[in-house]
């Protein structure tokens, strides 16, 4: 045996089989039958083996470097750019900027066995699956948005609130929206800009955050607004039921954070243009939506009699006093409306904007007002 050669046990086995053959012991046609080959095949290994010996039944191109072997600079190259640049993307995502931002390309397959050869793989979290019935999407776009927040660090430092809309029948992403917080006012804000850019949806899905229905400050404004547009708002209490914008979370917050880090993105007006201007049209449009079932669009365009302005917005009722005046936010306001002989005694609507001013209606129609300072009262002490 030659030194340095190595037969594997099918090689072996391939071999004693071979000799066989030319021993007289098995026919060519029962030789190729053991092998799974051809009898051409057969004649083909014998004749290497008489000449070659043990080496005949080796490969051809064993010991020869693969055709299609990338240089080993390409490899150093590309796992010191994941090490430096990309130590927090996925393994798509980075291969995906290694190839948009330097030029190499290099299948997945290799991206990855060279990412976990050098110990840069992400693991990803395996959580025990639950048996659950998948919910068909809708058949048309526009006939249900689900709607959701995402508390997060998308600068890697400050914890902002993205609040989005996705289409159920096509999951793409009609507006998003990062804020401080996830206010009445901020999601009355992305209510407004899809209705204005898109149209009227049926159905709002969401869940019951505070803005949709719990116990705080102003919590029936956002679903007060969705009635007058004529949409249906549905709360649920399961992340599951919302699976669409639940499962959008983990790949935008999988890819943002890091592309943001990468371009050294960290304040609010940078994340916003960039998540609005780059990250959704030319990544998400293209890659994470799908057609519709049914061509047919179903928002609903804005009926023109319709004034937004007084729709979003803080709206609540007050009772006119005997002197003409209403009490709202420790203020008070006199109106001075010469239209009417009277209004004591009747229910006005007060809207107030997002900037605080303040407008007063008596049914459509509305009032002239103007502020009056309130009386101090005689036990209260003067500032010093």
């Amino acid at each position: 045996m030659k030194e340095g050669l190595h037969l594997s046990k099918n090689e072996q086995f391939n071999y004693g089989i071979i000799e066989e053959y030319r021993r007289g012991d098995l026919s060519r046609r029962e030789t190729a039958t053991v092998l799974g080959v051809s009898e051409k095949t057969v004649q083909r290994k014998a004749k290497a083996v008489r000449e070659k010996g043990l080496a005949g039944v080796k490969h051809g191109n064993t010991g020869r470097p693969p055709i299609n072997k990338l240089d080993s600079s390409i490899k150093d190259s590309v796992t010191k750019l994941v090490r430096e640049l990309y130590y927090d993307f996925n393994t798509t995502h980075a291969r995906e900027m290694v190839e948009e931002r330097h030029d190499i390309k290099v299948s997945y397959g290799t991206f990855h066995k060279w990412c976990r050869q050098a110990g840069l793989s992400r693991s990803k979290r395996r959580r025990p699956s639950k048996s659950r019935i998948r919910r068909e999407r809708m058949a048309n776009e526009g006939l249900m948005l689900q709607m959701d927040g995402s508390h997060h660090k998308w600068n890697g430092k400050d914890e902002w609130c993205m609040i989005a809309m996705i289409d159920d029948a096509t999951s793409d992403i009609p507006y998003a929206e990062i804020f401080k917080e996830e206010t009445t006012w901020a999601c009355l804000k992305v209510l407004r800009t899809v209705v204005e850019t898109r149209g009227i949806p049926y159905v709002i899905y969401t869940d019951r955050a505070g803005w949709a229905g719990s116990k705080r400050e102003y919590f029936p404004q956002f679903k007060r607004a969705c009635d007058e547009l004529g949409i249906t708002l549905i709360t649920t209490s399961s992340p599951q039921a919302k699976g669409r914008i639940e499962n959008a979370w983990k790949t935008i917050q999988g890819r943002l954070v890091p592309e943001m880090r990468l371009h050294k993105i960290k304040s609010m007006l940078d994340a916003n243009r960039y998540l609005q201007q780059t990250f959704l049209p030319l990544y998400w449009a293209k890659k994470n939506t799908v057609v519709a079932k049914k061509a047919d669009s179903r928002y609903r365009p804005l009926p023109d009699y319709i004034n937004l302005d007084q729709i979003i917005c803080i709206q609540q009722s007050r009772y006119v006093t005997s002197d003409h005046c209403i009490s709202y936010l420790g203020k008070r306001f006199k109106i001075t409306e010469r239209r009417f002989r009277s209004l004591k005694g009747k229910e006005v609507t007060v809207n107030q904007d997002e900037a605080g001013k303040i407008t007063v209606f008596h049914g459509h129609l509305q009032l002239k007002i103007e502020e009056v300072k309130i009386p101090k009262k005689r036990w209260e002490k003067k500032p010093a």
